[in-house]
């Protein structure tokens, strides 16, 4: 009642020691001709949020790639995704993107064909060979290939049917056969 007046001084300190959060897209397994930095098709964070950081930026990610040899183009990534607030409080999760390749090569077999049976059914310039062996992933393509196996055609000597199988695999396994029917006759 004198005016006399006792100060006390109480400190309170606001800190933010809580990381963000956020969704880490699912793992997922992609062919190996899809691009895995495509986002729309592997999937990004979402719902990015902190309690106190209002200008929160987007998760951002980097990848550990461990390649799958000898077959080309398949791999792991594990994809780290993290999010750090102004604080330095941080979050990360991992993503694996397994990327795989089931696709067989392709090419197109010769025509079947008529020949008579004094021609050479081995002259690949006369009876047709493959020329547009191609794969999706795998860039060190070997030729296709072929086995034979004959019917003779009895009594008629020298007459015959040639079942060429032509054979492709890539580097992961994936095969492609195809059937040329090349038929000697003696005319």
């Amino acid at each position: 009642n004198c005016g006399n007046i006792n100060v006390q001084v109480q400190t309170i300190t606001f800190e933010d020691t809580t990381p963000p959060t956020f969704v880490a897209p699912d793992d997922i397994t992609i062919e190996c001709d899809v691009d895995p930095s495509d986002l729309t098709i592997v999937g990004e964070a979402i719902d990015e949020a902190d309690n106190c950081d209002s200008s929160l930026t987007e998760a951002a990610y980097s990848d550990a790639v461990q390649s799958n040899t000898p077959c080309f183009g398949a791999a792991t990534i594990t994809r780290t995704w993290s999010l750090t607030d102004d604080c330095g409080n941080a979050t990360t999760a991992i993503q694996i993107i397994t990327i795989e390749d089931t696709t067989a090569p392709t090419f197109t077999v010769p025509a079947d064909l008529t020949i008579e049976c004094d021609q050479d059914a081995n002259d690949l310039t006369f009876v047709g060979d493959v020329i547009d062996e191609a794969d999706n992933c795998d860039t060190s393509l070997s030729q296709a290939l072929f086995t034979d196996s004959v019917a003779v055609n009895t009594p008629c000597i020298g007459a015959s049917i040639i079942f060429r199988t032509w054979s492709l695999a890539d580097d992961c396994g994936n095969a492609l056969s195809a059937v040329q029917t090349i038929t000697l006759e003696d005319t």
